[in-house]
């Protein structure tokens, strides 16, 4: 599969490399210094490209970067009408004291305003210090994950992607439940940054049913 990604950081290094390894073919791109991103592509053995190549490329579209740079991303990948958009992001305050989005809304579903027509489904991989680390599991168990979205099939597939980081997946139902994946996910920042706990956490869903 064809994956650009969005934000050259430590989640979009990440993911490339993850993804990668995994046999997908992967383009990098968008950061404010264009020569450190092709480097990082480089050192991670992935393409480079535009944040226009990267929307011409993708079979699926990542968005990796800040929430503070999500619209000067958005605004330069263009549109997005049929992609699916596979939202990592989650607006955290910068001191971790809240969400700067929230309560009738989420970042998932701004992302989706801000790119009608696009198949947007939000999952927040794992902490980046856990992908890019030699082992990536947690006491070896993939971290629990969640996916919300409102496209059946590119929920799928991106549950499948999160699946190879490795996770183990639930799916939380439309995107409105990023409205809930969103605030438990800054619960787990805080136990890993502020509580000293450290990134190899994350939250499992225990359940005599079956996920999905």
């Amino acid at each position: 599969m064809k994956i650009a990604i969005l934000g050259a950081g430590n989640v979009g290094t990440a993911l490339a490399r993850r993804l990668s390894a995994a046999g997908h073919d992967i383009m990098l791109g968008f950061g404010r210094d264009p020569e450190a991103v092709a480097a990082a592509a480089e050192a991670a053995g992935v393409g480079y490209g535009s944040p226009e190549a990267l929307a011409a490329f993708g079979d699926v579209i990542v968005i990796a970067v800040p929430w503070a740079a999500v619209g000067d991303a958005l605004a330069a990948l263009g549109p997005a009408a049929g992609k699916i958009v596979w939202d990592c992001t989650n607006p955290l305050a910068p001191d971790l004291s809240g969400l700067l989005v929230g309560g009738d809304t989420s970042g998932g579903e701004e992302i989706a305003r801000l790119l009608p027509g696009a198949r947007v489904i939000k999952g927040v991989p794992p902490f980046a210090e856990l992908m890019h680390a030699d082992d990536p599991f947690i006491a070896g168990a993939a971290p629990g994950l969640f996916v919300a979205g409102d496209d059946s099939e590119a929920k799928g597939i991106v549950a499948g992607l999160l699946a190879q980081l490795p996770a183990t997946v639930v799916d939380a139902g439309p995107l409105m439940a990023a409205r809930f994946i969103e605030p438990a996910m800054l619960l787990v920042v805080r136990l890993a940054y502020l509580k000293g706990m450290g990134p190899r956490i994350a939250l499992t869903v225990q359940s005599e049913a079956a996920f999905g």
